[in-house]
C-alpha cells in the first residue's frame, strides 16, 4: 500500500502527488464549444474528472463537533512539515481526532497511526498521520469517508485548519491545505482507507477545535546534523528549528532506525549489550536513547552517523578534528572560534573542544551534552575562569596559553 511518506522519498513531492496515468473512453464531443471527455481512475469503480473530489461529496456534510466554543480566529494553515525524527506512537491529538470520527461516522475500522521508521519519509513514523479504513467499494463507508473529507475542506479547508490537518489522500487523490487553491489533486493507492496527515499542532491537540485558542505554531522536532535523523522531542518548539550541521565523523555503517534488519543492526546489539535478534526493535531503540544521553549523542534513538562512530569506533571514516592533540585543538580553537559555545551547541568547533578538553573518545561527538557541559566547567575551574559551563572565546585563549 502507497502512503504520502513513500512516495515522496522517491520523487521529492512533499505530499505524495503524481500525475496518475488515465485512460479516455473515446466518447465523441457532442458541442463544438462543450468537449466532454469522461476519464476513469485506474482500478477504480468511480469515474471523475481529473480536478474532482475523489468520491461524491454531499452539498451539506455531516462534519465533527468541537468539544469547545470555537473562537473567531482560525489557525495557520499549516505548512507542509516533513517527518524529520523516528518516534513512533499516538499523540493526543491524532487519538482525539480518531475517537471523534469513529464515534460520529460509526463506520469503518480505526486503522493505525505509527509505524516503524523504515518507510522512507512518512508522517506515520513519527505519530502524526492516522489511516481510517473505510473503503471506497463499500457505499456505507464511502458515504461516511464524503461526509467527512467534504466537512473538512469546505471553505478553503477552514475545518482543515482548525484540526490541524496537512493533507488528505483517498481513492486516488490528495487534497493539501498548503495548496488548499489547487483542490483534489492526482495521487495513488488509497482506496481502502483514508490518510490524514496532521501538522505537530493538530498532532499534538492544541489546536482551536480542542483547546477553543489559537496557539503559536509548533514547529516540531529537528535534527541536528545534515542528513541525519531528528532529535526526539515529545514537547512544543515555537521556534524554527536551527541550521543543520555538517557531520563530524563519517562511517561505513548506514544509519538505521526502527524496524531496520540490515546486518549490521546484530553488532549494534552486541555493543549496547542486549538481545541480539537482527531487528532494530523497541529493545534495541530504548538502549540506544540510553546509550546516546550517556554519551552526549543528540536523542535521536536511532543508529545514525554519530551514534556509530561513537558505539564502534573501527567504523568510523572520516573525523573532522582529524588526528589533533589536546594542546593542538586548544590552539586550532583559540584561533578559529570566537563565538562562545553553549550547551546542545553543534559542529566541529565542539567536537574540537571536546578533543582539546580530553573527553572520553566515546563522548567525543561534536554535540555539546552534559557531560562536555560537565568538562567546560571543570576546566573553567581549573584556568581560574568564571564557571559558566560556556565555552567563550577568552576560554580557548586561557586553555590554548596553559597548553
Amino acid at each position: 500500500m502507497w502512503d504520502a511518506g513513500w512516495w515522496s522519498r522517491r520523487v521529492g513531492k512533499p505530499d505524495g502527488s503524481r500525475e496518475i496515468i488515465m485512460r479516455r473512453l473515446g466518447l465523441a464531443c457532442v458541442a463544438a464549444l462543450l468537449c466532454a471527455t469522461t476519464l476513469t481512475v485506474i482500478s477504480g469503480t468511480t469515474s471523475t474528472a481529473a480536478s474532482s473530489t475523489p468520491v461524491a461529496f454531499p452539498s451539506k456534510p455531516k462534519g465533527l463537533k468541537a468539544p469547545v466554543t470555537l473562537p473567531k480566529d482560525v489557525d495557520p494553515a499549516s505548512a507542509y512539515v516533513p517527518q524529520v525524527a523516528c518516534q513512533p506512537g499516538t499523540p493526543r491529538g491524532v487519538a482525539l481526532t480518531r475517537d471523534l470520527v469513529m464515534r460520529t461516522y460509526g463506520v469503518g475500522g480505526a486503522g493505525n497511526t505509527a509505524r516503524s521508521c523504515t518507510e522512507g519519509v512518512s508522517e506515520h513514523a513519527d505519530g502524526r498521520a492516522w489511516d481510517w479504513m473505510v473503503d471506497v467499494t463499500k457505499p456505507s463507508e464511502r458515504a461516511a469517508a464524503a461526509d467527512f473529507l467534504a466537512w473538512l475542506t469546505k471553505d478553503g479547508g477552514t475545518n482543515a485548519r482548525r484540526l490541524g490537518v496537512m493533507y488528505v489522500i483517498y481513492n486516488e487523490k490528495i487534497w493539501a491545505i498548503y495548496r488548499a487553491k489547487e483542490g483534489w489533486r492526482p495521487s495513488s493507492g488509497h482506496r481502502d482507507h483514508v490518510h490524514v496527515s496532521f501538522s505537530w499542532n493538530g498532532a499534538r491537540g492544541t489546536t482551536s477545535f480542542w483547546t477553543g485558542k489559537v496557539q503559536p505554531v509548533d514547529y516540531g522536532p529537528c535534527a541536528r546534523y545534515s542528513g541525519q535523523p531528528g532529535v526526539v522531542n515529545g514537547q512544543a518548539r515555537t521556534s524554527p528549528c536551527p541550521a543543520l550541521t555538517a557531520l563530524v565523523r563519517k562511517t561505513s555503517r548506514s544509519t538505521e532506525e526502527l524496524g531496520s534488519r540490515a546486518a549490521t543492526v546484530r553488532s549494534a546489539q552486541t555493543a549496547l549489550g542486549v538481545k541480539v535478534t537482527g531487528t532494530l526493535d523497541t529493545t534495541t531503540r530504548s538502549a540506544l536513547a540510553r546509550y546516546q544521553k550517556a554519551h552526549d549523542l543528540p536523542p535521536t534513538a536511532t543508529l545514525d552517523q554519530p551514534t556509530w562512530s561513537s558505539l564502534v569506533p573501527a567504523s568510523t571514516t572520516w573525523d573532522a578534528a582529524g588526528s589533533m592533540t589536546s594542546s593542538e585543538a586548544a590552539r586550532y580553537g583559540a584561533k578559529n572560534y570566537p563565538t562562545t559555545l553553549g550547551p546542545w551547541a553543534t559542529g566541529k568547533s565542539v567536537l574540537v573542544l571536546q578533543v582539546a578538553l580530553a573527553v572520553p573518545r566515546a563522548d567525543r561527538n561534536g554535540y555539546l551534552g552534559p557531560r562536555t557541559v560537565a568538562a567546560v566547567k571543570a576546566r573553567q575551574q581549573a584556568l581560574g575562569r568564571p564557571v559558566t559551563g560556556r565555552w567563550s572565546k577568552a576560554d580557548w585563549a586561557a586553555l590554548a596559553a596553559a597548553s
